[in-house]
C-alpha cells in the first residue's frame, strides 16, 4: 500500500464515521438502540457475505483466530458499539464526539503499557492532550449547554467506555490478527458481535419500539454498507501498515467532517470557535508526529519505518 493509497484511504474513513454520526442520531429517531445496532450490523453481514463469495475468500478459521475474534468483537460491539448506541440517546452529537475522542488517548496509553506495541514518546502524549483540547473548543458551546443530570451523565460515561472498547479491540486485531484477510475478519466479527447484541436487546428493548421513516431505512442503509461492512475493511487494510496510534488519530479529524456536512446540509454557521479548535487539533496531530530530528514525521503518519 503506498503513501497515496493510504492517504486517501483515511481521507475516505474520515467522510463515512464523520457522516455516520448524523445517521446514528437520524436512526434513534425510530428504532431503540440496539436494534438500530442490530440491523445496522444485518446490512452490513449481508453486504460482505455476497462480496467474500464473490472474492473467493476462504471462510475457514483456526481455533486461536475463532478465540481472538471472539475476544475483539466483543469489545468492538458491545463494549464499543452498545454503549455508543444507547448513550448518544442522552447526549448530542458534538458531546458524543468530545467523550469518544478519548479514544485515542485509550489507544495509546494500553499501546504503550499494556500490549507493548509501540514505544513510548512524550511528545506524542502532549499532541494528543492538545487535539483532545481542540476537540473541547470545537464543541465547548454544546458541552456548557450540557445539564449533566443524572441520565446525561450515565451517557457519557457510556460514551467513555465504548472509547475503552474500540481501543482494546484495535490493539488486539493489530498485535494478533494482522494477517487474517480483511473483509473475512470484519465478517466474523459482525457475526459474533450481533449475536451478543441481539441477546441484549431481547432483553432491554421491545419491537413496538420500532417506527420506520425514509429518514431511518436510508440512515441504517448508509451505517451498515458504508459505515461498517466498507469502513471496516478499509481500517483494518490501513491498521496492517500504519501504528495503531496513529491511525487512531483520525477520530480528531471525523467530528471536522461531521461540522462541515452540517453546514452543507443545514447551513450552520460555524462559530469562530470551531475554525480554532481545528487549528489546535491539526497543531496535535502535527507534534504526536514530530519524529526525533525534530520534523514532521510525515513517515510515522503513513506507517513508514
Amino acid at each position: 500500500m503506498n503513501k497515496i493509497t493510504k492517504i486517501f484511504g483515511l481521507v475516505f474513513l474520515c467522510i463515512i464515521w464523520g457522516v455516520n454520526w448524523v445517521a446514528i442520531k437520524i436512526s434513534l429517531e425510530g428504532l431503540p438502540p440496539l436494534i438500530s445496532a442490530n440491523i445496522r450490523f444485518l446490512v452490513a453481514i449481508l453486504a460482505l457475505y455476497f462480496f467474500i463469495r464473490m472474492k473467493g475468500y476462504s471462510l475457514v478459521l483456526s481455533t486461536r483466530e475463532y478465540r481472538v475474534v471472539l475476544a475483539s468483537a466483543f469489545f468492538l460491539y458491545v463494549v464499543d458499539y452498545g454503549c455508543i448506541f444507547w448513550g448518544e440517546q442522552y447526549l448530542s452529537a458534538g458531546v458524543t464526539a468530545i467523550f469518544f475522542s478519548t479514544y485515542v488517548l485509550f489507544t495509546a496509553i494500553f499501546s504503550n503499557f499494556l500490549f507493548k506495541n509501540e514505544p513510548f514518546r512524550w511528545n506524542r502524549y502532549v499532541g494528543l492532550l492538545v487535539g483532545f483540547l481542540g476537540i473541547v473548543l470545537i464543541f465547548y458551546d454544546q458541552l456548557t449547554a450540557t445539564r449533566f443530570e443524572t441520565m446525561t451523565i450515565l451517557g457519557s460515561v457510556a460514551i467513555i467506555v465504548s472509547a475503552v472498547g474500540a481501543s482494546i479491540s484495535t490493539l488486539i486485531v493489530k498485535k494478533h490478527l494482522s494477517s487474517m484477510n480483511t473483509a473475512v475478519l470484519n465478517l466474523y466479527q459482525l457475526l459474533m458481535g450481533i449475536i451478543f447484541l441481539v441477546l441484549l436487546s431481547a432483553v432491554f428493548e421491545s419491537p413496538v419500539q420500532v417506527k420506520w421513516s425514509w429518514r431511518v431505512i436510508l440512515a441504517v442503509l448508509y451505517m451498515g454498507v458504508m459505515a461498517s461492512a466498507v469502513a471496516f475493511v478499509i481500517n483494518y487494510r490501513l491498521l496492517k501498515q500504519m501504528s495503531a496510534i496513529s491511525l487512531s488519530m483520525i477520530v480528531y479529524i471525523i467530528p471536522l467532517v461531521a461540522l462541515a456536512t452540517d453546514f452543507l446540509i443545514y447551513n450552520e454557521i460555524l462559530p469562530f470557535r470551531s475554525f480554532a479548535g481545528m487549528v489546535v487539533i491539526f497543531g496535535g496531530i502535527w507534534l504526536s508526529q514530530w519524529n526525533k530530528h525534530g520534523l514532521p514525521g510525515f513517515r510515522r503518519i503513513t506507517g513508514k519505518r
